[in-house]
This record gives C-alpha cells, sequence and structure tokens, in this order.
C-alpha cells in the first residue's frame, strides 16, 4: 500500500513542466492573432495558420537578445511550442468558422424590412439570444468609422450573444476535443501519422529559437530568394513601376479549349504558391501523388460529362452546383468509408480504450482518464442535441446529424494529420445534403428549417479553419515534448474561450469601421431552398454516395494487400473539392522534386530539401507578416502569399 504514493512522483518526473510565463503570455497573444484573423482573413484560411506563425517569428527574434544576456528570462524549446499551440488553437477558432456565425448576430436585423425570408423565418423563430432583432440597434453598422471604443460600447448590446454562441460552441468544440483525447494515443503514437504541418513551428521552436533549422545554410538561401521576391513583389503592388516576379498566378489552361467538350472542364489554374509547394515536400510521396492524380480525374470527368450533353463548370457536382457528376455525394461516401476504415484500423485500441473507460485508469501520458473524456463527450453530445430540439428537431434526427458531422470531424483531423493538405476547403460540405439527402425534406418544418440553416451553419459552410486539427495537433506537439496532455488539455480549452470572445469582439471592430456587416446569404438560400422544394429521399444521390462509399473501400482493400498500390483514399476525397485547384502544380513540382532527392541523393540530399522547405516557408511567412502589420497599420491593402488579394478600400 506504502509504494503507489511512492511512484507517483517518479512517473511524473518524466514530463516536462509547462511553466506560468508560457501559459500568461500564449494567452495573451491570441489577442492579437485574433486581430490578424478578423481584420485579413485572407490570411487566416491556410492549414499553417499566418497568424500563429508570425507569433513564432517574433518570438524567435525577441528570444534571441534575451538567450545571449538574459538567459533566465529566454523562452525555452517547451514554451515555444506551448505559445505556439495556444495561439494557432486560439487563431482557429478566430478565423473562418467564426466568421461565418459572427455575423448572424446583427445581420438580419439589418436586412429583415426588405428581405422576407429573414423576417419570416429567422427573425420569427431564432432565439433572441442568439440574435439581434431590432434593426435600430445596428443600423449603425453600416455606416462605417467607428472605432474601437465604440465598439466597446456596444458590448451590452452584443455580449450577451456573443456568449450565446460561445456556450453552443463550447458543446461543439468539447465534443471534439474529447474525441481527441480518446484517440491521441492512436493519432499521435501508434499509427506513425506525418503530422506535416507541424514541422516548421516545431523546427523553429528547438533549442528556443536557436536549433539545427536556423544553423543550416540551405534554410537560409532558400529563405534568402523566397523574402525578397515576397518584398520585392509587395513594393511592386503598392508601386507599379518598380519590376515584380510572379510567383502566384501564372495562366488558366482552360482558356486555350474554346470548343466543347475541353471548354467546360472547369477552371485549371497554373499557379505557384511557393509556401504550398513547400507544405508538399513534406507530405508523403503516395499521398502527394494521389492528390494529384485523383485531381486530373475529376477533371476528365467534367470533360466526359460535357461530352454526352451535361453542361459543367467549376463547381459542377457540388453543393453549389448539383448534380452530375455527383462529387458532392462521392465525397460523403469517401468520408464514411474512411471513417469505417479509420475505426478498423484502430480496433484493437478502440477495446483498449472501452476497457480503459470501465476501469477508469490513468493514462500514461497525464492526460485526463478515458472514462472523463467519454463523459464530457457524452455531455457535449447531448448539449448539441438540447440546442437542436430548441428549434423543434426530434432528438433521434439531431442525433444523427450531430453524429454525421463527428464522423467528418475524424476523418478530417486523421486525413490531415496524415496529408497536412496546404489547404482543405471542403465548401457548403456537411450533414444537411446527407440528410436531406436521404431523408427528404417534406416534413421539415419552417421552424426546423430555420435552425437548420443559420444555427448549425458552420457545421455546413467551409471547413479551412475546422478546430478539430489544430487540437490534435497541439497534442502532438506537447506529446513531442514530452508535456503532460493534462495542461495541454486546458490550454486548448482557454485558447478556444478566448479565440472566440476576442475574434467575436473585433469582427465587430472592423465591421464598424468599414462599414462592412460581412452577410452571409447562405442560410437564406438554403432555407428557401428547403422550404420552396419538397421533395423526397434523393434516390440517384444514395446511389452516388454508395459509390464514393465502394470506391474508398476498393482503394483501402487493394492497399493493405499490395502495400506498394499507389492510390490513396485520401487523395480521393481531397480532390473533389475546389480546394486543390490553388495548389495542383505546386504539389506536381513537390512530387517531382522530392522523387528526385530521393531517388539520387538519398537520406542526406532530403535533408537538405527539408532545409529549403522551411526556408520557403520562412520566407513566405516573415514577408506576410510583414505586408500584414502594413496593412493593419495604415488601412490598405496589400501584397499577399495568399490565393486572394486583399480587399481593396475594406481594410
Amino acid at each position: 500500500m506504502q509504494a503507489t504514493p511512492a511512484t507517483e512522483p517518479l512517473e511524473q518526473e518524466r514530463f516536462r513542466p509547462v511553466r506560468a510565463r508560457a501559459l500568461v503570455l500564449g494567452t495573451l497573444l491570441i489577442f492579437p492573432a485574433a486581430y490578424f484573423c478578423a481584420n485579413q482573413p485572407v490570411s487566416a484560411m491556410f492549414s499553417l495558420l499566418a497568424s500563429a506563425v508570425a507569433v513564432q517569428i517574433l518570438l524567435v527574434l525577441a528570444n534571441w537578445p534575451l538567450r545571449r544576456w538574459l538567459p533566465k528570462a529566454a523562452l525555452n524549446q517547451t514554451d515555444m511550442v506551448v505559445i505556439f499551440g495556444l495561439v494557432s488553437t486560439g487563431s482557429a477558432v478566430a478565423a473562418e468558422w467564426l466568421k461565418i456565425s459572427w455575423a448572424v448576430i446583427h445581420s438580419y436585423a439589418l436586412y429583415s424590412d426588405n428581405n422576407a425570408t429573414i423576417r419570416d423565418y429567422f427573425i420569427a423563430y431564432l432565439p433572441d439570444w442568439l440574435i439581434v432583432k431590432d434593426r435600430s440597434q445596428v443600423v449603425d453598422l453600416l455606416g462605417g468609422g467607428h472605432g474601437m471604443g465604440y465598439v466597446w460600447s456596444k458590448l451590452p448590446l452584443y455580449l450577451p450573444r456573443y456568449l450565446g454562441w460561445l456556450g453552443f460552441f463550447l458543446f461543439l468544440a468539447g465534443a471534439l476535443l474529447y474525441l481527441n483525447c480518446l484517440m491521441r494515443e492512436a493519432w499521435c503514437r501508434r499509427e506513425r501519422l506525418a503530422f506535416p504541418l507541424i514541422q516548421l513551428p516545431v523546427a523553429m521552436s528547438e533549442d528556443g529559437g536557436a536549433g539545427a533549422m536556423f544553423r543550416s545554410r540551405h534554410m537560409w538561401v532558400a529563405f534568402s530568394i523566397m523574402f525578397a521576391i515576397d518584398m520585392l513583389n509587395g513594393l511592386n503592388y503598392l508601386y507599379p513601376n518598380l519590376p515584380a516576379i510572379p510567383v502566384k498566378e501564372y495562366v488558366d489552361i482552360q482558356t486555350f479549349f474554346g470548343e466543347p467538350p475541353f471548354n467546360q472542364l472547369g477552371t485549371l489554374p497554373l499557379t505557384l504558391y511557393p509556401f504550398m509547394a513547400a507544405i508538399g515536400l513534406f507530405m508523403p510521396s503516395d499521398l502527394l501523388f494521389s492528390l494529384v492524380v485523383f485531381y486530373f480525374l475529376r477533371k476528365a470527368l467534367h470533360v466526359t460529362m460535357a461530352s454526352q450533353g451535361i453542361p459543367q463548370g467549376m463547381f459542377s457536382g457540388t453543393a453549389i452546383a448539383p448534380g452530375p457528376p455527383y462529387f458532392d455525394e462521392q465525397t460523403w461516401g469517401g468520408v464514411f468509408a474512411m471513417f469505417v476504415g479509420a475505426v478498423w484500423v484502430s480496433r484493437n485500441y478502440l477495446k483498449e480504450v472501452w476497457s480503459a473507460i470501465r476501469s477508469g485508469r490513468p493514462e500514461e501520458d497525464g492526460g485526463i482518464s478515458h472514462r472523463w473524456a467519454f463523459i464530457g463527450f457524452v455531455v457535449c453530445f447531448a448539449g448539441l442535441v438540447w440546442i437542436g430540439t430548441l428549434g423543434d428537431l426530434s432528438v433521434g434526427y439531431m442525433s444523427v446529424y450531430i453524429a454525421i458531422f463527428l464522423v467528418f470531424s475524424v476523418v478530417l483531423t486523421r486525413m490531415r494529420a496524415q496529408v497536412g493538405p496546404p489547404t482543405h476547403e471542403f465548401a457548403f460540405f456537411g450533414p444537411n445534403s446527407v440528410m436531406t439527402r436521404f431523408l427528404g425534406t417534406q416534413s421539415i418544418t419552417d421552424k426546423q428549417a430555420s435552425y437548420l440553416g443559420a444555427v448549425f451553419i458552420w457545421f455546413n459552410r467551409i471547413h479551412r479553419t475546422h478546430v478539430m486539427p489544430y487540437q490534435l495537433e497541439t497534442m502532438k506537439m506537447g506529446q513531442m515534448e514530452r508535456v503532460s496532455q493534462r495542461p495541454v488539455f486546458w490550454m486548448i480549452a482557454i485558447a478556444t474561450v478566448v479565440g472566440f470572445l476576442a475574434g467575436s469582439f473585433f469582427y465587430h471592430v472592423l465591421a464598424y469601421r468599414t462599414g462592412n456587416p460581412q452577410y452571409w446569404a447562405d442560410s437564406e438560400v438554403y432555407v428557401r431552398n428547403l422550404v420552396n422544394n419538397r421533395t423526397g429521399p434523393d434516390v440517384v444521390g444514395i446511389t452516388m454516395t454508395l459509390v464514393g462509399f465502394a470506391a474508398v473501400l476498393i482503394m483501402d482493400t487493394v492497399r493493405f494487400r499490395f502495400p506498394g498500390f499507389p492510390l490513396h483514399p485520401a487523395g480521393y476525397v481531397l480532390s473533389l473539392n475546389y480546394g486543390v485547384d490553388y495548389y495542383w502544380f505546386g504539389l506536381v513540382l513537390a512530387l517531382l522534386a522530392k522523387n528526385f532527392v530521393q531517388r539520387y541523393y538519398g537520406l542526406r540530399g532530403t535533408n537538405k530539401l527539408r532545409s529549403v522547405a522551411l526556408g520557403i516557408l520562412l520566407g513566405e511567412y516573415g514577408a506576410e507578416l510583414i505586408w500584414v502589420t502594413v496593412a493593419l497599420v495604415t488601412n490598405q491593402s496589400t501584397y499577399t502569399i495568399s490565393f486572394n488579394d486583399r480587399s481593396l478600400g475594406l481594410q
């Protein structure tokens, strides 16, 4: 009986401490990062968030003199990883997901006078604790010219709505966090997933910013070239008489085809975003190859459909333009199959998890026990169901609805840990389309449609900054640093709350300054389609979902029997969505460079190529930090490494 207390301190000695300075500094830095995300959304839609990398760059610069003259005050490697995890998670919350739901607070009151859908559905059915309903309270948004102090005076109006949405989001983010807690051992250790997107922050954090990355000549050469190009292009943006070196958009190949059916293959941009290509160098080769192959198969399918008299375009087959070739349906089938595959791969681990839930034993990595993670997940799941029932949606309907979203979240998170795509768009992709496809819309009431369209909008709009992958990457970095997972859990929870509240406020600061309420019409369009087109189950859509399901299962089976099979299901699922169009050419170059170096120069050449990739990333993100700062200080548009330009007149 005396042995157990004696062994507990020894068990804890293997964990590195999380210092208070890192927690406090990381939490405080979420505020400028959230301001960054709210005011410069074109820089806040990458998988590797520019705001978090910008903070890491500034920390490395600040830590250099501290290490030399005040070593006790300097940040160590664990500190920098902790800070990056806090800022990355907080930024993910404050970025696109929040932006989508934030505008709901005021937009419906602004436009209710002239919009029957808003007036008769959203204003009529949504609760006061989520949206403002009196137009006179928010009409001052349209004028612009107000400062942060004015927005602060509006907090009595907005804060109750912020807290209402925060409560909803905490159920959602909590469910995702508890799932990560249950699966972290499998995903972070046993399955040996590559986690390509944490390579830069981990390398920058090594030895408190003095690691091998900063001693590499190849890194500094790549950094210097890339940084100089982006700075030159930024000056050309402001002063067009200066020269520029184009490194982003070149030409749309579609423009060379004037005759059908090839003129309907959709946009095929020959673009090179260097930071995206550099991320590709960290991606596994089979996944790189799969993404490119399935992307071209998608384009070939557009041409095939057009040759059969079925008009095609950039978004044909997606939720934006539903119909042949049914990419949305195929993607969902692929997602369900990948989830089945993930469960099958983890089946023995899941048995261990269930045993741990029943026994309540503590976790070796110091995290919350699986029993408490399971209880927390059930509570959060029930909370999400309860919110749906406020809109008269049945418990059964909401249980399936939320389960579908969680299935997608698990697949996206695990897939991102495997692939590390530069961005994962999944536009207009969510459980709404699955539920209406399989159940039809005949029994949906007006109030139910309003809730599905507005309250659950972030389940269905876009997933470039889906928070679950950032949670897992923070856990992975903590595991690499031998940090106990319990403080990591609370770090993520703190970052979620701070990122949500700070982001909500800063989005309103931007709106009141520019007079742009950032209105999204997606909910309105969805509800109109839902109530005006009462239909039964979509037999063709269900069939095509099964086709996608079968395609992924077949690929998984072939890969299991023939490990050298080059096509990976993740490439299929990712490539059917528009986001790959931004960076496919960069991935081709990354694949060619990676295979060439591995074949002819081996491990030594691969390490040098890795240093080059880190240099390109540091140069691009460093230049982006400068141009974002100029935009924030001067309120004018500047150059960006992003695939979207900054909005002229809305800075």
